[in-house]
């Protein structure tokens, strides 16, 4: 799957900028701004976004995977994973035919942005695909897709259907067989999965989806790193409930999409000087739950995901510790494993390019670790387990040890769904997937070092940032975590 895509400069990021509506020094520099846009402009910005996918990526996503025409099935009323791309108020048979010129054919039998369509159906087939006279209707009504198809004659056709990919795997049972219906055997037998094109198509980036994303970043940072101070934590009075809930607030108080959940993601105590954990130990957090009050001496980590414009969506942390009384700096214990986290990234970067697959990446980035000292614990992202397997191997009270999970991000905060290249021992079913030109991803790992204080219970410290790999290598979105965040 070859992808290649304009590069983002200085240039692009100018016009990038101008699209966002920010000055282009600022949007240069990565300083995106702090306030979402009005409903107008999200609503233009979007419009450009989906119209420079369809333009610039499409074609190469077709035919880098073989694919002639690739019918993507969205029935109304039931909201379709790609919705974001083609727009809510798509539906019906989307249809993208390779004809042989720079730009892809764009029908829709159903309904449609014409901003974002070439061609449009009858109103007859849109209302039969909406639901009137269901029990009645005239299936011939279905036959100007049959020849629509059969006068393009398509090689290879790809469908929204996979047992391996949730975002390509929209179309109920019963609208694959309406669809094999309507494009009788010959044709039926020349259908294949869509999830390979779908892969590229939302993986690689446009310079508008780029720009977009480094303002989300930045949306991002501000929050977290105001979450994690004075202005919303008192020590011995604010529970990790609280802070969840002070970010959500904000969320909302920018117009970003927070969610409904009763449920926010709260701050991990990694380590406390005062506080028993009173669960099994975990790689991911000491203490985890929303009662909990912040105490003096506690070193956390913040997880937090900001989706921008509905359509970008970011997945990074910060840290932090709670002065005590009379502590003029973080304890040695504690600055010296994240220092050993920070360096880890700096082995790490060289080895994340353009070009690779996932599983190459992967064996690159442990190996380069392995060579200056670093025990490798490849993670089955179970974290009570995972814990147990720090245990296990990192015997020597004087090595660290790590794992990588250098998932691709973009669309969702980092779970099994987002597609895309994704280095690490558990997303194995992305190891030939290749990391090409504009490739945002996360850049998360962690690293696990011996405490003095906690014998036999070493910490596990998570670094993650949202950047972008180009054929620079490793590019920085935004101020990478280098620091532990001071609460005194």
């Amino acid at each position: 799957m070859a992808l290649t895509l304009r590069k983002v400069g200085l240039v692009g990021l100018v016009l990038a900028a101008a699209s966002l509506g920010m000055p282009a020094v600022e949007m240069a520099h990565g300083q995106a701004g702090t306030q979402a846009q009005t409903a107008r402009t999200r609503a233009e910005i979007l419009q450009l976004m989906r119209r420079e996918k369809l333009d610039v990526v499409l074609p190469t996503a077709m035919r880098d995977n073989g694919v002639d025409m690739w019918i993507h099935v969205i029935r109304p009323g039931n909201p379709d994973p790609l919705a974001v791309n083609f727009g809510a108020d798509a539906y019906g048979y989307l249809i993208f035919t390779d004809r042989g010129g720079p730009r892809i054919e764009r029908a829709v039998f159903g309904g449609g942005d014409p901003a974002l369509f070439d061609i449009f159906g009858s109103d007859e087939v849109a209302r039969a695909i909406e639901g009137y006279d269901y029990g009645n209707l005239d299936p011939s009504v279905y036959d100007e897709i049959t020849d629509f198809v059969a006068e393009r004659d398509p090689g290879t056709i790809a469908v929204n259907s996979s047992a391996w990919l949730a975002i390509a795997d929209g179309m109920s049972h019963s609208a694959h067989e309406q669809l094999m219906a309507i494009l009788g055997p010959t044709y039926a037998d020349r259908v294949v999965s869509a999830e390979l094109v779908i892969t590229d198509f939302r993986a690689s980036r446009s310079q508008r989806e780029l720009a977009a994303f480094t303002k989300a970043v930045e949306l991002h940072r501000e929050i977290l790193e105001r979450a994690l101070s004075r202005e919303v934590i008192t020590p011995g009075v604010t529970t990790l409930g609280d802070v969840g809930w002070w970010v959500r607030e904000e969320m909302y108080r920018r117009g970003l999409n927070a969610g409904t959940s009763p449920r926010v993601p709260i701050p991990r105590i990694l380590y406390s000087a005062v506080s028993e954990r009173i669960a099994p130990p975990d790689v991911r957090w000491w203490i985890h739950h929303n009662d909990y009050v912040i105490q003096p001496g506690d070193f956390m980590t913040y997880d937090i995901t900001v989706r921008y414009l509905d359509y970008v969506e970011t997945d990074y942390k910060r840290n932090a510790y709670v002065m005590r009384p009379g502590e003029a700096t973080v304890p040695a214990s504690i600055q010296h494993a994240y220092d050993q986290a920070v360096r880890a990234r700096a082995i790490i970067r060289p080895h994340i390019r353009v070009g690779q697959t996932s599983r190459e990446t992967l064996d690159r980035v442990v190996l380069a670790l392995q060579e200056v000292g670093y025990l490798y614990t490849p993670f089955i992202d179970i974290g009570t387990q995972d814990y147990e397997m720090i245990q296990r191997v990192m015997t020597d009270p004087d090595r660290s040890g790590f794992s990588i999970d250098l998932h691709s991000q973009g669309h969702h905060g980092g779970s099994l769904i987002t597609v895309g290249p994704s280095p690490a021992p558990f997303r194995s079913d992305r190891d030939d997937l290749v990391i090409r030109e504009n490739h945002i991803f996360s850049f998360e790992y962690m690293v696990h070092t011996h405490l003095p204080e906690r014998p036999g219970f070493p910490i596990s410290i998570n670094m993650e940032g949202n950047h972008v790999v180009t054929s620079r290598g490793v590019e920085y979105l935004h101020p990478p975590n280098e620091r532990i965040l001071l609460i005194r």
